[in-house]
């Protein structure tokens, strides 16, 4: 069996590129296949051997809850226990547009911090807690109103 640019130079040498220059087409197919292009990303560097991805930011913010692909508010944050391994976790409340949730009526936040969303939006009262690995690095850019 002929490998790929075997295969390509009898092609080519057959039918396709008659009249023209064979080993520059080679070349250049050789280029796009088998160079090795390095992926460029946007990640931040190395802080002492771990990736910091975590950004920072003043409470409450809110954050993307990736469990159940809704945004929340983020009151604080605390240590937790896992599997008998110490873990930061996050302390948040859900955020919603129902009226109540648990028996309990929601907290109405008017106007809605996403301009997206023409809807008030609700944020329920009970605190809760996740690891901070369940929620996105970044905060979204919506800003709780102070009372």
């Amino acid at each position: 069996q002929l490998i790929g640019a075997q295969r390509f130079e009898q092609q080519a040498e057959k039918r396709f590129f008659e009249g023209r220059d064979v080993a520059r087409i080679l070349e250049e197919y050789g280029r796009k296949t088998c160079g090795k292009q390095q992926k460029k990303t946007n990640q931040p560097p190395l802080k002492g051997g771990k990736r910091e991805k975590r950004v920072e930011a003043p409470y409450p913010h809110f954050r993307y809850y990736k469990k159940s692909k809704h945004p929340a508010l983020i009151v604080g944050e605390q240590k937790g226990v896992k599997k008998e391994k110490e873990i930061e976790e996050y302390r948040y409340r859900k955020v919603m547009h129902g009226e109540t949730e648990g028996g309990r009526t929601n907290e109405t936040v008017y106007p809605n911090p996403d301009p997206s969303d023409p809807d008030p939006m609700r944020i329920a009262k009970r605190v809760r807690h996740d690891d901070k690995e369940n929620f996105n690095e970044k905060p979204l850019p919506w800003k709780y109103p102070k009372k």
